[in-house]
């Protein structure tokens, strides 16, 4: 029997850019799939502190939005390394739950469906390097008080008390 190789991803060359005013109306009337990384290193989990809305002001797991045609998983790979700039193997889904916030975007309530996944990172010591979305971060190895409960999930399923 001869075997087919699977057929590689397309390759993206460019992010897909919504005009501002479709990307308004897709968030008043959609959902929006989004991955949340757990990036576990050294017993600890990385928070993020959000600069914009939505949840602006509070810790966070990095992630976003999922782009068409992207697989779920290479969605986490490409969050961690934007938001963060740290390079990790994905690993499997530890949470999914929805999200509702009423402070997104252009003061749109935003409403999400989300899916945590667990990653570490390719080197071992790597160092944060945050985008323009975020104003801090931490390691942390326990639960500190105060997180949304989602966030809270996330790091309970990332194996934190």
């Amino acid at each position: 029997m001869k075997r087919i190789p699977p057929k590689a991803a397309p390759a993206k060359t460019e992010r897909p850019y919504i005009p501002q005013p479709l990307y308004d109306q897709i968030l008043s009337n959609l959902p929006i799939a989004c991955v949340d990384v757990a990036i576990v290193a050294q017993g600890a989990v990385l928070l993020v502190r959000r600069k914009v809305p939505p949840a602006m002001g509070q810790w966070w797991v990095p992630g976003g939005r999922v782009l068409k045609d992207e697989m779920m998983k290479d969605a986490a790979r490409r969050k961690a390394l934007e938001e963060v700039g740290i390079d990790c193997h994905v690993g499997p889904i530890i949470h999914t739950a929805e999200t509702i916030f009423p402070d997104g975007p252009s003061g749109i309530a935003i409403h999400s469906i989300n899916s945590c996944f667990f990653l570490y990172p390719v080197e071992a010591n790597a160092v944060p390097v945050l985008d323009g979305f975020h104003l801090e971060y931490r390691w942390v190895q326990a639960i500190p008080e105060g997180l949304h409960p989602y966030v809270i999930k996330c790091l309970m399923a990332a194996g934190l008390e």
